[in-house]
């Protein structure tokens, strides 16, 4: 009788070892699920009022603008290729954002800026999505990508897909860069980014960094003031 009542008493003990290790995974899988609701949501665009503002064109000297179809709204013209399903348009806008943040935050990135192509969205509303997703804390602003004024540089961003997309085609002439062989100064204004500036001189978002270079006052743009003259190194 003693014998079968200490079995029994084991038994009791091993059950409830095994339900306190249940409830520890249990618990780390749902403190792992809330660690990353943040970026599940933003993975995900969900409804809300956007305000659209009108975005301007840049009176920089864009070169990349004798690419042919760039166009003063590329969110269309992404929208159009996607529609024809001639390009991998997400395919694009995959390498373009991991190429200025290959973090968990620009895959978020990327998530918002995909649905909103595929979904025929405007330029002015893509911009008005991205910045306000970025405020919220679902994804950061690419360094790169950020403004003077800590905005997302949208329009420069919708390009450089642009720009991938044509390179993979081949259908694109080599820049003449007889304009870029001596270095440039540039007034900076509240809507420039690293990015903007080089796709603007130098044809190609990713040359960023020869810009960077050529200014150690600064780590970031948004460092700097509007106004300053900041250096264009040429090739």
């Amino acid at each position: 009788m003693v014998e079968f009542q200490e079995k029994h008493n084991v038994g009791r003990l091993i059950f409830a070892a095994l339900l306190c290790l249940i409830f520890i995974v249990a618990s780390g899988v749902l403190m792992s699920d809330r660690d990353l609701s943040s970026l599940h949501l933003a993975a995900v665009p969900f409804p809300e009022s956007i305000t659209e503002t009108a975005l301007s064109d840049p009176d920089l000297p864009l070169h990349a603008a004798r690419i042919s179809g760039m166009g003063s709204q590329p969110a269309v013209v992404l929208h159009k290729m996607h529609s024809k399903s001639e390009t991998d348009v997400a395919g694009l806008i995959s390498t373009v954002t991991r190429a200025f943040d290959d973090t968990r935050s620009g895959y978020a990135l990327e998530s918002y800026l995909v649905w909103a192509i595929t979904a025929g969205k405007s330029d002015a509303y893509i911009d008005s999505l991205l910045n306000s997703a970025a405020s919220k804390g679902h994804f950061e602003v690419p360094p790169p990508l950020a403004t003077l004024s800590g905005r997302l540089d949208t329009p420069s961003l919708l390009r450089s897909v642009l720009v991938a997309a044509k390179h993979n085609d081949a259908v694109d002439k080599p820049l003449s860069t007889a304009a870029l062989q001596a270095s440039q100064q540039h007034p900076l204004r509240l809507s420039d980014s690293l990015a903007g500036l080089s796709l603007a001189y130098y044809g190609d978002p990713l040359d960023h960094m020869r810009i960077a270079g050529a200014n150690d006052t600064f780590n970031r743009i948004a460092e700097a003031q509007v106004g300053q003259m900041i250096e264009i190194p040429g090739f």
